[in-house]
């Protein structure tokens, strides 16, 4: 979560953490939620463009459906959203 906080305020974008939930919100009123399921061991990702889960795989937090990484899926939702991009390769 602190890579994605600050990605974020490296773009200049507001966010807010309440305990395992991250929320970025975008100047058309979007928002990003990002959410740490301790329980389940997963990362979920929501937006207007779509939902998400994310496993970690020993490198990457990847897509349990499409395999896709928590970085390339949050580039993609932000250019969906017109927001500007997460540089977040690593995850």
């Amino acid at each position: 979560m602190a890579a994605i906080e600050a990605a974020a305020d490296a773009a200049d974008l507001d966010s807010k953490r309440d305990g395992s939930v991250l929320r970025l919100e975008l100047d058309s009123g979007d928002q990003v939620i990002i959410n740490l399921q301790q329980p389940t061991h997963q990362v979920w990702l929501a937006s207007r463009a779509g939902a998400h889960h994310f496993v970690w795989s020993g490198s990457h937090w990847c897509d349990t459906r499409t395999g896709e990484t928590l970085g390339a899926a949050l580039h993609r939702v932000m250019q969906t959203l017109d927001a500007p991009p997460l540089d977040l390769p690593t995850l």
